[in-house]
């Protein structure tokens, strides 16, 4: 079977790939990528490894420059994602999450991929103070990232209707894990606390989100691409939910150090409370999350410790061009 992974180098991406190559071996996979930053570039040397691997470097608006037969399966994980870069300059956002998934539905469509599962977001949703979103949930997005990828749904929804072409999506909840870039909440705590710096907190710190380990989010794309429904959505959620304090707090207790550590900033715009996602339809085809917050988050920790050379390069290029001095809680 072979696969097309876009964003291979992202993230959620990155991990996927490696899973995916690890538990297969009669697969082979091509991954597509910009390598916009330069943890990415780091990936894509580890990625020369692996075996049943081809990597090209190209943006997704390129996508039709891609000349590569007998795809089976195109999984999406490419999107600019970090909110607080989407209110400075939200025109890269569309270009990347609208108009990128646009030329993929075409490359798709033209080269018959019958398997297409497009990566969003729960934050589609917007935030609810009580109670559950599920995937039959109106829209309801606050910032220009989520706003994006309601629009790239939307593009989709339309496409299956007009074309009939069958496009899977999946909404994830906050991930956390190992290879996340320094600029996301909890590697740049992280980088904060070992650089002996205080974390600094929007408005009270109460919103409120539902972390999710990057391995089961990987998992339940797994699941659902053998067990789901194509042209179906699902949402993939922990039903673990924290503050923004709370979480920052266990960070600090991870250090061993006091929660003097904290100060708070003026809240961003448009900052979502509370993100709460009903994962029902997901559990019904077999899928349930393993992780263990607390245990994973040390875990991640550790792993940040001890791999400084893969994030150390990015952390500094992203403090020495901040807008301000808040940090984004996603």
């Amino acid at each position: 079977m072979n696969y097309l992974i876009t964003g291979c180098f992202g993230f959620i991406g990155f991990n996927f790939v490696k899973q995916l190559l690890n538990e297969n071996k009669d697969i082979y996979v091509y991954g597509v990528d910009s390598l916009q930053n330069i943890c990415s570039v780091k990936n894509e040397q580890i990625s020369k490894t692996f075996d049943n691997f081809e990597f090209f470097n190209l943006d997704i608006n390129k996508i039709n420059d891609l000349e590569i037969q007998d795809i089976d399966c195109l999984i999406n994980f490419a999107a600019e994602s970090h909110v607080d870069n989407s209110i400075y300059n939200p025109e890269l956002f569309i270009d990347s999450n609208v108009r990128g998934v646009s030329k993929l539905l075409k490359f798709g469509m033209q080269n018959k991929i019958k398997n297409f599962l497009h990566v969003s977001t729960d934050e589609v949703y917007g935030s609810i103070d009580k109670g559950y979103f599920d995937e039959n949930s109106i829209f309801n997005p606050s910032s220009p990232y989520s706003a994006s990828k309601a629009s790239a749904e939307l593009l989709i929804n339309s496409y299956q209707k007009t074309y009939g072409y069958v496009v899977t999506i999946v909404r994830p909840a906050n991930n956390y894990g190992i290879y996340q870039q320094p600029e996301k909440l909890i590697p740049f705590s992280i980088a904060k606390l070992e650089a002996g710096e205080n974390l600094e907190i929007y408005g009270d710190g109460k919103n409120i989100r539902h972390w999710l380990s990057v391995d089961d989010t990987n998992k339940a794309i797994l699941s659902i691409l053998a067990n789901g429904e194509k042209g179906e959505v699902y949402n993939i959620g922990s039903e673990f939910y924290l503050s923004n304090i709370e979480l920052s707090k266990k960070l600090i207790n991870i250090f061993n150090l006091k929660e003097d550590r904290i100060s708070f900033v003026e809240d961003r715009p448009g900052h979502d409370f509370r993100y709460a996602a009903n994962i029902d339809k997901l559990k019904n085809i077999g899928w349930r999350p393993d992780a263990i917050f607390d245990n994973e988050l040390e875990k991640t920790v550790e792993w940040y410790l001890n791999n400084k050379q893969w994030w150390v390069d990015q952390y500094k290029n992203i403090m020495a061009n901040k807008r301000d001095k808040r940090l984004g809680l996603v």
